[in-house]
């Protein structure tokens, strides 16, 4: 389960420098943002040259869709942080359903696996770091419910 943590939290170093360079551009660039929600007359006044309001406009939606993508993704791993901290991970235990023989055959190859619980009967989808999962494999599972990142702890 560390390497699934560790990939976690690589991830979302990725995502926060991601969001702060979106978030910086956006204040850097605060006529662009006020572009998007002016008339095509006033931007025409305010930017001269070549500039095309349509370019202008999806220049600045583009940063502001990613600030808010990789906010929601990084809200999903600060409410696992506690578990994290604790090591209180959730545990299922059921059989694989779907194959995951994407890649290679190695144990550091990220799978997206769903699992059949026997308890609830329900499917959890989860992102784990194994070899190859076979449909119907029995397997017992550790977890963060909120990103779904888990590691397989027994096969068979």
């Amino acid at each position: 389960m560390e390497y699934a943590v560790f990939r976690l939290a690589m991830r979302s170093l990725v995502f926060l420098v991601a969001f702060a360079f979106c978030v910086s551009h956006l204040v850097r660039k605060r006529d662009f943002i006020d572009a998007v929600f002016r008339s095509p007359d006033e931007v025409r006044k305010s930017f001269s040259g070549r500039n095309d309001v349509l370019f202008l406009r999806v220049l600045n939606i583009v940063p502001m869709v990613v600030a808010v993508a990789t906010a929601g993704f990084l809200v999903t791993v600060l409410l696992d942080v506690p578990r994290i901290i604790d090591g209180d991970y959730l545990s299922i235990e059921g059989v694989a359903v779907g194959r995951a023989h994407g890649g290679a055959d190695v144990p550091s190859e990220r799978r997206g696996v769903s699992i059949h619980d026997d308890e609830t009967g329900e499917v959890v989808d989860l992102t784990v770091f194994s070899g190859y999962v076979d449909d119907g494999e029995r397997l017992v599972a550790e977890y963060l419910p909120h990103t779904g990142y888990g590691a397989i702890v027994e096969r068979g």
